[in-house]
C-alpha cells in the first residue's frame, strides 16, 4: 500500500514537473519567436525604406537627365530654326527675277549656297540630339531646299543670266508654295518637341529617319 501511495507521489510530481517544464519551454519558444518576427519586421522596413530612398533617388537623377536633354534640344531647335529661316530667305529672294539686276543673281546664289552649308553643318552635327520624327522632317527639308538651290544654280549662265526663264518660273513657284508648306510641318514638330503642342502618332509605314549624309556643294 506505501508502495502504492510513494509511487502515486512520484508520478504526480514527476507530472507537475514536465508541465511546468513545458510551460517554461512554450514560454521561451514564443518569445524566441516574437523577437525573430520583431527583427524580421525592422529587418523588412529597413530594406523597404532603403529601397524607397533609392529610388526616389534615381528619380531625381532621371529628372535632371531629362531637363537638360530638353534644355539641349530646345537650344538646337531654336539655332536650327533660325538657320532655316535664313536659308529660307536667301532662296526666297534669289528665285525673285527682279533681284537680280546689274549681275547680282550670282552674288545670291553664293549667299544662299553659304547659307545651306551653315544650315547644313550645324544641323548634321546635331541631329543625334533630336528624335526620330524632327530629324525625318528636317531630312525632308533640307532635301527640298537643296533641289530648289540646285534648280536655280545651273539655270544661271556665266554673267547671272537666266537661261530657262520658263524653268526659273517652275522653280520659283516651288520655293514659294512648297517650302512654307514642309517649313510648317516643321515647325508644328518643333513644337511638339519642346511640349508647346501634341503631335497624333505617324502612320506605321512612315520610314525611320537618318542623319543628313553631307551633299556635294551646289554646284554638285
Amino acid at each position: 500500500m506505501d508502495f502504492l501511495k510513494d509511487l502515486a507521489r512520484q508520478l504526480l510530481t514527476t507530472a507537475v514537473v514536465i508541465g511546468a517544464a513545458g510551460y517554461v519551454a512554450k514560454k521561451a519558444i514564443e518569445q524566441w519567436l516574437a523577437h525573430r518576427l520583431a527583427a524580421h519586421k525592422s529587418d523588412l522596413n529597413h530594406a523597404s525604406e532603403t529601397a524607397l530612398e533609392k529610388l526616389r533617388y534615381e528619380l531625381r537623377v532621371a529628372e535632371a537627365q531629362k531637363s537638360r536633354l530638353l534644355a539641349r534640344q530646345a537650344s538646337i531647335v531654336a539655332d536650327v530654326f533660325a538657320r532655316v529661316e535664313r536659308l529660307h530667305q536667301a532662296l526666297v529672294q534669289l528665285a525673285m527675277p527682279r533681284e537680280h539686276e546689274r549681275g547680282k543673281a550670282t552674288t545670291l546664289r553664293d549667299a544662299a549656297a553659304a547659307r545651306f552649308e551653315e544650315f547644313e553643318t550645324y544641323y548634321y552635327e546635331r541631329a543625334i540630339w533630336l528624335d526620330v520624327g524632327t530629324n525625318t522632317q528636317l531630312n525632308g527639308l533640307a532635301i527640298l531646299m537643296r533641289g530648289l538651290l540646285n534648280q536655280m544654280h545651273f539655270n544661271l549662265g556665266p554673267d547671272g543670266e537666266v537661261a530657262d526663264r520658263g524653268r526659273w518660273v517652275q522653280t520659283m513657284d516651288r520655293v514659294q508654295k512648297e517650302v512654307p508648306a514642309a517649313r510648317g510641318a516643321l515647325d508644328r514638330q518643333f513644337r511638339a518637341l519642346l511640349g508647346v503642342v501634341a503631335l497624333p502618332p505617324p502612320p506605321r509605314s512612315a520610314d525611320l529617319a537618318k542623319p543628313l549624309p553631307k551633299p556635294e556643294g551646289p554646284g554638285g
